[in-house]
């Protein structure tokens, strides 16, 4: 399948949608509440609160002290304590969750290398490429669940030919499918990680949607927890996206969290992975860190708003699966979030034919993206056989 340029399809949907009301435009990661309004109002308040000289000098390439206390306080939250316990922590700003990605694969790979990635995947290739190593894929699904087996087939075959691995992990709310693993699903990959204790392993934690997990804010920190258990091997890298989580997706705002087992790993970050971003793009906005750290202090009047999004996006997914199965559309597990990845044998032609219909999705290498964070409730409602309708024909 050639390469999809997400973009590029959202911008012709946002054309067809301002010509014909009735076209639906499920494309992009982007939460829109019912209303079709996408800026949040606290996050509209902290932006014209900036001190405007501050917003556009230079910042720091780490975001400054303020930056790096909030972020580690927003992404651990009560958690943070327990995990300091453990861990040393390392963490700086970047443009945008995509940012730390780039910043890991960049730092931590070693050119050549494979990187394991799951079959079913949001876009990592081309910040691979651009770090000149590969992909290596796992199978994700094995009936409802995470295919645990073929993981420890693959980083097995990876750990005999590499000494230094990177797995990456995009969870909760998973793009493109929307899948969630449980406790017990992550329990054994840790039990996996840490069982290749003759290797360095690199887990690259990828939380884009994290803030959006239906389980709640803080249960969804609780890997952080988890993640105790590794042992010295196992680095813990994480990629966090401010920009969904406070739906400011242009400003590009995100940041890396590192857990750290000894004082060398930690020194590893602090310097070559700050060179990195020194090296990629100098400071990230200024205008994203500044409001990242107003509605920082307001952290918890801001989840409260955070939830109310969640229960309307848990609401769209429970509709739109449940037309699903009245309807045998044939789609991957999905336990929450942005997405849901409908199961297609011919991904673009039938993107293609969906058109027809005013109904634009992501065709991806197998399946549609249906983006529920985009369109309203309403939207919802009926959409799951009207897809059907196409693909199953």
């Amino acid at each position: 399948m050639s390469k999809i340029d997400i973009l590029k399809i959202a911008k012709s949907a946002q054309i067809a949608k301002s010509k014909n009301e009735h076209v639906i435009d499920a494309t992009i990661g982007m939460f829109y509440n019912d209303d079709s309004k996408l800026i949040i109002p606290a996050v509209e308040k902290a932006y014209y609160d900036l001190d405007l000289l501050d917003a556009f000098k230079y910042g720091a390439t780490d975001g400054g002290p303020m930056f790096v206390e909030n972020v580690i306080d927003w992404v651990l939250d009560d958690k943070r304590k327990s995990v300091e316990e453990k861990f040393l922590i390392g963490a700086l700003s970047t443009p945008g969750g995509s940012g730390a990605i780039s910043l890991i694969f960049n730092t931590y790979g070693h050119v050549g290398d494979k990187v394991l990635v799951p079959n079913l995947r949001w876009r990592y290739e081309y910040f691979l490429n651009a770090a000149k190593l590969k992909v290596h894929e796992h199978n994700m699904f094995k009936g409802d669940g995470f295919d645990l087996e073929d993981f420890k087939t693959q980083l097995n075959y990876l750990t005999s030919i590499q000494k230094r691995v990177i797995v990456v992990i995009n969870d909760p709310c998973h793009n493109p499918t929307g899948f969630s693993l449980s406790d017990k699903e992550w329990q054994s990959i840790i039990e996996i990680l840490n069982s290749f204790d003759k290797n360095e392993l690199i887990l690259v934690y990828d939380i884009a949607y994290f803030d959006y997990d239906p389980k709640g804010f803080k249960n969804a920190r609780n890997n952080f927890l988890a993640f105790k258990q590794l042992k010295p091997h196992v680095q813990v890298l994480t990629a966090f996206s401010a920009s969904k989580s406070f739906a400011m997706y242009g400003v590009r705002l995100g940041g890396l969290l590192g857990l750290f087992h000894t004082k060398e790993q930690q020194a590893f970050f602090k310097v070559h992975v700050l060179e990195d971003a020194l090296g990629k793009w100098s400071t990230s906005p200024s205008v994203g860190v500044g409001i990242f750290n107003k509605l920082a202090t307001k952290k918890d009047e801001y989840v409260q708003y955070l939830i109310t999004l969640t229960s309307t996006l848990k609401q769209r997914g429970e509709i739109f699966i449940k037309e699903a199965l009245e309807n045998n559309l044939d789609i991957y597990p999905y336990r929450g979030g942005f997405f849901v990845l409908v199961k297609s044998n011919n991904p673009e032609k039938d993107y293609e034919k969906l058109i027809d219909d005013n109904i634009y999705l992501i065709p991806m290498e197998k399946g549609l993206r249906v983006a529920l964070c985009g369109i309203t409730t309403k939207e919802v409602i009926g959409l799951a056989k009207r897809i059907k309708n196409v693909v199953g024909a």
